[in-house]
């Protein structure tokens, strides 16, 4: 028993030393190796946009900033294209992702060639809802390229697409490889929604008219809602909020002096609105940095991003929102799923916590919109001006269903912006123009 015992502590001893000895080669080797160091240091310092750039520009990217409208020509006229079972954008993206870019050429920057190019029958458009970077997509490979664009033409040959900003009228030639858009042309040739239109230029590019009184579809989803928990933890950590304050029925969430989370005021009445904030002294990112960081925020709030789309940048904000049925979504009237802002101080992300879930069958009920020059003229002599629209779209308006607590009805609804604010055209008609009238002047001051 006692050479047992004297064998044993040996062997323990003996294992005891080795676990020492490996444990002081390991730290020399990484203390002494540059490169797996400083990665890891770069992991933990790195900002949200480096943090987007090692995703390698992945497929969710793609997903969040595809074209939201399609528009094609059929007998010399202009239709807006949708296609329920072959859905036009994703079939543009999947090529899209794929091609290389291997020259861009700045073309023309003079209206009336623009809309030359509006109105060439030969091409396929799609459109972003607000101008994008080409930086913005590792397959255009150009380093230092924050050149924006909003609409692309899609030509008969594979060899090259064109590139159009609605702001400034400029075309881009850009020739490509690897890419292969005919079963596009397929779907745009057999699309079987198409709703007559023409493009007219407001303040901030070109928007669709519809020539006439149009019934759309009015579509009823069920709904769901993430408990105030879930954002907390993913926002804040399961063990880190410091301090918790009420203030008016909403809850604040704090971690540390820096990162805070106000959760929406439970009853009947919430309208399941969130606010991040993150204080940080920083410059206001570049154009590409605003989109990709807004992305990173996107994943970190942990929404269902099935049918979630950029919507709007507009100055340092970036927002995103639903698109059903190829048209947005407005929640609270006239609010999109997530909105981010950048500010030398803050990073703030306003979002709502709604999943439309289960999309109940539809039952014919439609909504007949007037044509779009007819609600222009009524916002005219109202006192809102053309000179003042920014954009108009039709949006899908939510309105809940009595029927049942979770039940939602999506309405569509005329949405113009104006004034940098987005309303629906029956808000507008009920504001006092004069005051933002006076606002602008003050500003021009």
């Amino acid at each position: 028993m006692k050479f047992k015992f004297k064998l044993g502590n040996f062997f323990l001893t003996l294992a005891t030393a080795a676990a020492i000895v490996l444990s002081i080669v390991l730290w020399i080797f990484i203390m002494t190796n540059d490169q797996r160091f400083s990665h890891l240091s770069n992991q933990t310092q790195s900002s949200p946009v480096s943090r987007q750039q090692n995703r390698t520009r992945n497929k969710s990217l793609y997903d969040l900033y595809i074209p939201t409208n399609s528009y094609g020509f059929k007998d010399g006229k202009l239709y807006r294209l949708y296609d329920s079972k072959n859905n036009l954008p994703f079939e543009f993206s999947k090529n899209f992702q794929k091609m290389k870019v291997t020259k861009i050429k700045a073309l023309s920057q003079k209206q009336a060639n623009y809309e030359l190019m509006l109105n060439n029958p030969n091409f396929i458009q799609l459109t972003y809802p607000d101008e994008v970077t080409f930086k913005l997509f590792a397959n255009f490979n150009e380093k230092n390229d924050h050149r924006e664009f909003n609409r692309i033409f899609v030509p008969d040959s594979n060899h090259w697409l064109y590139l159009g900003n609605d702001s400034n009228n400029q075309l881009y030639r850009v020739s490509i490889k690897n890419a292969n858009f005919d079963r596009l042309r397929k779907y745009a040739k057999t699309a079987h929604f198409k709703v007559p239109m023409t493009f007219v230029r407001l303040k901030s590019g070109y928007s669709a008219f519809y020539n006439h009184s149009t019934n759309w579809q009015v579509y009823s989803y069920l709904t769901s809602h993430q408990s105030d928990s879930y954002f907390v933890a993913r926002l804040l950590g399961t063990s880190g909020v410091s301090s918790r304050t009420n203030k008016q029925g909403r809850t604040t969430y704090s971690l540390n002096y820096y990162t805070r989370l106000t959760v929406p005021q439970s009853g009947p009445n919430n309208e399941h609105d969130y606010l991040y904030t993150h204080y940080e002294k920083n410059k206001v990112p570049a154009a590409t940095n605003r989109l990709l960081d807004s992305v990173y925020y996107v994943h970190r709030i942990g929404l269902t991003e099935q049918d979630l789309r950029f919507f709007d940048a507009d100055n340092n904000a970036v927002s995103y929102t639903n698109y059903i049925e190829g048209i947005p979504v407005f929640l609270n009237d006239h609010d999109v799923q997530v909105a981010t802002n950048f500010t030398s101080d803050s990073v703030t992300v306003n979002f709502n916590s709604i999943n439309f879930q289960i999309p109940v069958p539809f039952d014919g009920e439609t909504k007949s919109l007037e044509a779009t020059t007819q609600m222009v003229e009524s916002l005219n002599r109202h006192g809102l001006s053309n000179e003042n629209i920014e954009r108009i779209i039709v949006g899908f308006h939510v309105q809940k269903d009595h029927s049942h607590d979770s039940l939602v009805n999506l309405v569509p609804t005329y949405y113009v912006k104006a004034y940098g604010v987005w309303q629906t055209a029956n808000e507008w008609q009920k504001q006092d123009m004069s005051v933002y009238q006076h606002e602008l002047e003050s500003e021009g001051q």
